[in-house]
């Protein structure tokens, strides 16, 4: 197992790494800094969990086809993937960095964002998922947690494509169950479903309620249960959120 250490050298000295960033269901991000350029990278593998798995083989596929997917987006809504790197054993991706925080901390810090801050973002993600989805494949992770803001031009920037898999449409699929509650589509509650642009959209709609209520929306299943919720439409004087 691999876990790398803050001023590690990787590749003959290319890169050497500052810190962990964090760390995922999947993946773990370090930055590192081009010794030959002192620019800043984020460097991403498969975290400790991932490269005990017995299948780790078939997990590192996946990871390199991630980062074969996003190397192929050119999108200035959509985190950059330059390489792929292979250091021993274990394989990593070198990604832009990013300097700014990321929309879950953004509104801990701000509480409920005005609602034209709100749909701004929005916007911005939703351009990003239209060329996303057009490349025919989902990302099925949208969530606060994985949009960035950049410092200062406060543009958003959709990362962590760990989930992303390819779909067609009106097909029934088989995809992991992995998830997050709340963001997450009922068809992500099943091993096998119809996946679509729909998938990432009803995510994105659960972001939209959080950056403008400042709490997580109800599960999916939650909600098909038929279990009554208080409404939430008094946490914006205003405006109607069901």
């Amino acid at each position: 197992m691999q876990l790398w250490r803050p001023n590690q050298p990787l590749q003959n000295g290319r890169f050497t790494i500052q810190k962990v960033l964090g760390s995922g269901g999947f993946g773990i991000t370090y930055s590192a800094v081009e010794q030959r350029t002192g620019k800043l990278f984020v460097l991403k593998t498969l975290n400790h969990l991932q490269q005990t798995r017995a299948d780790f083989e078939e997990q590192q596929v996946k990871f390199v086809n991630e980062a074969l997917r996003l190397a192929q987006c050119s999108h200035p809504h959509i985190v950059k993937v330059h390489e792929v790197i292979k250091e021993d054993e274990l394989w990593g991706m070198v990604m832009e960095h990013i300097d700014g925080q990321d929309l879950a901390a953004y509104i801990d810090e701000r509480g409920r964002l005005p609602e034209d801050e709100a749909l701004r973002y929005i916007n911005q993600v939703g351009q990003a998922l239209e060329y996303v989805h057009a490349k025919g494949f989902l990302h099925r992770d949208i969530k606060p947690n994985n949009i960035l803001l950049r410092r200062g031009t406060k543009e958003a920037v959709l990362i962590d494509f760990g989930l992303a898999r390819e779909f067609n449409l009106g097909k029934v699929g088989s995809m992991t169950n992995a998830k997050t509650e709340g963001y997450a589509p009922i068809e992500q509650y099943e091993r096998r479903g119809n996946f679509g642009a729909y998938t990432d959209v009803y995510a994105l709609a659960g972001t939209l309620y959080s950056l403008l209520t400042a709490e997580v929306p109800f599960p999916a299943n939650f909600r098909k249960s038929g279990n009554l919720y208080q409404s939430q439409s008094n946490l914006i004087p205003g405006l109607a959120i069901e």
